[in-house]
Parts: structure tokens; C-alpha cells; sequence
């Protein structure tokens, strides 16, 4: 069966179903009931892509220019830390990336195939070592895009689209499975919702409930968690995206609109028009307080007041194009990210006003972006995923709190014997530390280009220290000309070491590590001493 042009479309429940496996003979590939889980460390490893690795600089959206033609310095320091590439199908077809779904240290991540065919995957991503994210699993879903997942109490409720030819049961596309859980990973054991829909465009959960939305003349439901069966339905057309705050459940359509319903009954509470979309296309929402942020395609991102239906806010598109829109928008300790298709990924402040910090400097479009803890997920279409670390002051320094913030340029320069102290969150594309000087940094500082200490010059950095980025050809430097680089806290070099005659590492306290992704050239009377963790085994 063909899929519809428009990509997000649905409708009702009707039939529930249960696929419950217990194969004891688990392998590395694992195939059941069209779904191939994958284990196999060596061919996963072989998706991660460190070629755009390290720090990421902050552009000025509104002029097209560079944060650093200005001078200005951010205190918001990023780092990309991987690429994941998307998944291959086993007919040879890359899918395209579409949905992210945050719980703890693991990001799943759902894929969908462009185009008539129907092919999905979810992968599993493990953070838990800052720098070296893992792809722990990777499922294919044979015949099935994954258009969206959510998680909820140890597992993965997944709004997708099934091809009708391929399963005698189905009368029209649109599902969600209930997929159990083990340890956080991806199993055999699922439950599926037939919708009578062409795809469940977006899924959200609570403790006892959880919620799905389909499109065209689609409906909402409420889904019971223990019976997993329909406790509540209200049709609305052409659905996007659904939010949940504490007692309520918010859903987007394209051409009706926001609509508030309680989140126990589904009795409608509030409803708003905005901008009406074209007919296909992917959009989110998120919920900052009483604010209700949306992605309107062309029309850029709207803010409203989620109680009155009122617009508070409206941020356009930089520039006209056909893929110039925003496409998703997710809010996370006090920033917005809002990815704009073509145009990249804006971060913007909250507030009264969402205040433009700038875009991204990465590579690709931005099709949809999930933000959680310390990351954000960037999903590129067939680009894949982009994993971004902010990089947060996560301990206080006693005696740093006398330091006020940084306050010079972007491209820092203290003179001979020059004395600066600084505390909290620092991004600078440069430092260059002369003879003498002394720079002092208690926080989290992050340096998109080269750091050079000359001779006697002295850099203390207690915290977190990022710096360069990892390219093969034209590697950045860290170089130390017969000066010192004390460190107390993990320092990450993602371009290249260079330790010239006289050099000096002195590493402070136990629990102190450096990890150095390009080389090391160490030349003559270099001198490292402390208690440290090589985490890459470079500086023997």
C-alpha cells in the first residue's frame, strides 16, 4: 500500500492486539515478529561519527555574522560530542531520523523511511560517559515507520505506521506499540493499538495513562496503562503534536488549532486558533510554565499563554524559503531550542521574552530537537543525529566566589604578568596567555579554536575545560611553550597537544582526567604530575 502524501495523517481505536515472545535463544541479532534488535557492539560502533566533533560557537542569527565579529562572548559553552549515522534497512535503504525520547542516561531514538515504502528503527543511545556516547542497540522495524515515541515507567510507547499489505490484521496504517523494557533496552515483548489511520503522528505518557493523536480527520486517545486499552477518544483533524502538563493534555492541529482538555476526562477546556499549517508536515510543542511554545512551520514559533489561549509572542523565520520552518521547539532549564529546517538550530533564553542567543554552528539541518539533562538531540533528517553537551559549572568553589563573570572578547589576550580571574559558564573562540600572565577559571569554559600558554605564563582551571575541535586535516591546538596548565576537573582537547620544551601539567586532588581525541607531541623537559585519568591513554 502507498502512504499518503501527507506523512502524519489518522484516526480510531479499534483493536488490540498482543505479540508477547520468550525466545530463550537471544543472539546478537535477534529477529521476531519483524523486529531485528541488534546487540552487536562492532558494527554499532561503526555508526558513531566524530568528524564534527567539539566545541560549537554560537552565531548571530540576525545578521548572518559570527558572535565573535562582534566581540561578544557567550556563557552558554557547547560541545558537540558525536554524530550518530541513521540505520540502514535490510533492503539497503538509509532511514531518516525523526523523533528523540529522553529517559536518564539513555536517548531512543526513532527513524521512518521517506517516501512510499514503509521501514523504521529505534536505536538506544547511552550518555553516561560524558564524552563517549554509546549506541548500546538498534532495532529494525520491518514494513513499519516510527514516527514518534515516548517513555513511561520502564517502557517505550511508540506512535508509528504499519503497511497494510504486510499484516493481514491491519485495515489501515496507524498504530502504537507498547514496547516493554529491560534495563532501559529494547525487547520483544509489545503490545499494539490498530488505529484506523494512516500514522500516529505523536505519543505522551503519564503514570497511569497514555496518550496518542492521529491526523486528517483524526482523533485523541487516552489509553489505559495496566489494560492498555481505550479509557477515552475525541476526534479533532489533522493532529500534530500532544503535550501533557500536571492536569492537563494539549494537542496541535494544522488547520484547528490548540485544544486543552482535561487530562482525567478529555472534556475540553480551552481552545485557540494559530498559524494553519501545511498539510504533511511534522511540528511540536512544549510547555515552559504557563507557556505553551509552538512550531508553526513558515510562520515561525509561537508563545501563548496556555490559560487564555492569548499569543504572547511571536518569533519568524530569519529568512523566506521552502525549507526555512520551524519544525520543533523543546525547553530546558531556562533555554529554548527551536529547530528551523534549513536554517539550523536557534537557542533562545526564557523568560517573559524568549531572547535570542544565536544558532548553532553545526553542520545540516535541524528537523527536530529533543533537550534533556546536560544534551540536546538534533535529529538531521538522513543526516542523522547530532548529540550536543552544555557544558554547566557543576561544582562551587569556595574560594572562586570573590571571581566575577568573564568580560572580555571572544578572543581572549592577557598581556605580560596580566592577572584575570574568573567563575560560573565562559565561551571564547580564543585564548592566547602570555609571559607570565595568569588566567584563572572556576566553572565550565569552552574554546571553539586554539589555547596557546607561553612562556611562564600559568592557566588554573578548576571544573570543566573544553577545547577545539576534532578535524583530521586542519586539527586545532593546545599549546604549552615552557608555561603551565594546571587543572582540577576534567579537561577535554578534541584537536591536538602540543607540549613544547619546559611544558607543564600539574593536575590537583583525585579526581581530576584529561581526554585528548587528536595527538600529543611532546617534545623535551615536559613535565605531569598528579593524579589523573588518561582517558584516551595519550600521555604516556
Amino acid at each position: 500500500m502507498r502512504k499518503s502524501v501527507y506523512l502524519f495523517s489518522f484516526l480510531a481505536l479499534s483493536l488490540l492486539i498482543g505479540c508477547d515472545n520468550n525466545d530463550d535463544n537471544a543472539t546478537d541479532n535477534q529477529s521476531i515478529n519483524g523486529i531485528t534488535i541488534s546487540t552487536d557492539q562492532v558494527s554499532l560502533n561503526q555508526r558513531l561519527d566524530y568528524t564534527n566533533s567539539g566545541v560549537i560557537a554560537i552565531e548571530n542569527n540576525s545578521s548572518t555574522q559570527k558572535l565573535a565579529a562582534s566581540n561578544a562572548p557567550t556563557s552558554f559553552p557547547l560541545v558537540q560530542i558525536a554524530e550518530i549515522k541513521p540505520p540502514v534497512d535490510s533492503n539497503g535503504k538509509t532511514l531518516q531520523a525523526s523523533h528523540v525520547a529522553v529517559n536518564g542516561n539513555y536517548a531512543y531514538v526513532s527513524y521512518i523511511m521517506r517516501g512510499d515504502v514503509y521501514s523504521g528503527a529505534i536505536d538506544v543511545i547511552d550518555v553516561s560517559d560524558p564524552y563517549k556516547p554509546k549506541l548500546v542497540t538498534s532495532a529494525l522495524i520491518a514494513n513499519t515507520d516510527i514516527a514518534s515515541l515516548t517513555y513511561s515507567n520502564g517502557n517505550l510507547i511508540i506512535g508509528a505506521a504499519k503497511d497494510v499489505d504486510k499484516d493481514p490484521l491491519l485495515t489501515s496504517p496507524a498504530i502504537v506499540i507498547n514496547m516493554e523494557l529491560s534495563s532501559g533496552l529494547l525487547t520483544d515483548k509489545y503490545k499494539i493499538n490498530y488505529l484506523e489511520s494512516r500514522v500516529t503522528t505523536d505519543v505522551a505518557a503519564n503514570s497511569s495513562s497514555y496518550f496518542a493523536v492521529t491526523g486528517d480527520n483524526g482523533s485523541l486517545f487516552k489509553l489505559n496503562t495496566s489494560t492498555k486499552t481505550t479509557s477515552a477518544k475525541t476526534a479533532v483533524a489533522d493532529l500534530r503534536s500532544i503535550a501533557l502538563t500536571s492536569d492537563k493534555v494539549v494537542t496541535l492541529s494544522g488547520t484547528k488549532g490548540v485544544n486543552v482538555y482535561n487530562q482525567s476526562t478529555l472534556a475540553l477546556q480551552k481552545s485557540f486558533t494559530t498559524s494553519t499549517d501545511v498539510s504533511g508536515a511534522k511540528r511540536t510543542m512544549d510547555v515552559d510554565g504557563t507557556k505553551l511554545l509552538v512550531s508553526e512551520g513558515s510562520n515561525g514559533l509561537g508563545i501563548y499563554d496556555i490559560n487564555s489561549g492569548s499569543k504572547l509572542q511571536t518569533i519568524s523565520v530569519s529568512a523566506a524559503g521552502e525549507d526555512n520552518v520551524t519544525n520543533a521547539v523543546s525547553v530546558n532549564d531556562g533555554y529554548a531550542f527551536v529547530a528551523n529546517g534549513a536554517l539550523g538550530l536557534n537557542v533562545y533564553q526564557t523568560g517573559s521574552q524568549l531572547s535570542l542567543l544565536g544558532a548553532l554552528g553545526i553542520a545540516g539541518s535541524s528537523n527536530y530537537v529533543k533537550s534533556s539533562g546536560d544534551y540536546i538531540y538534533v535529529a538531521s533528517g538522513t543526516g542523522g543525529l547530532k548529540i550536543i553537551k552544555m557544558e554547566k559549572p557543576n561544582t562551587t568553589f569556595a574560594s572562586c566566589l570573590s571571581y566575577g563573570l568573564y568580560n572580555q572578547g571572544r578572543d581572549l589576550i592577557l598581556n605580560s604578568n596580566e592577572v584575570k580571574s574568573y567563575q560560573g559558564a565562559t565561551a571564547i573562540n580564543s585564548a592566547i596567555v602570555n609571559s607570565g600572565a595568569v588566567l584563572t577559571h572556576c566553572g565550565s569554559i569552552a574554546i571553539v579554536n586554539n589555547l596557546t600558554l607561553n612562556s611562564g605564563g600559568t592557566f588554573n582551571m578548576r571544573g570543566s575545560f573544553s577545547q577545539g575541535k576534532f578535524q583530521l586535516a586542519n586539527p586545532t591546538e593546545l599549546i604549552i611553550n615552557n608555561a603551565t596548565l594546571q587543572v582540577e576537573g576534567s579537561v577535554v582537547i578534541w584537536g591536538d597537544l602540543r607540549l613544547n620544551s619546559g611544558a607543564k601539567i600539574n593536575f590537583i586532588g583525585n579526581d581530576s582526567s584529561i581526554t585528548i581525541y587528536g595527538k600529543v607531541i611532546k617534545n623535551s623537559n615536559v613535565t605531569i604530575t598528579g593524579t589523573y585519568k588518561d582517558t584516551e591513554n595519550k600521555l604516556k
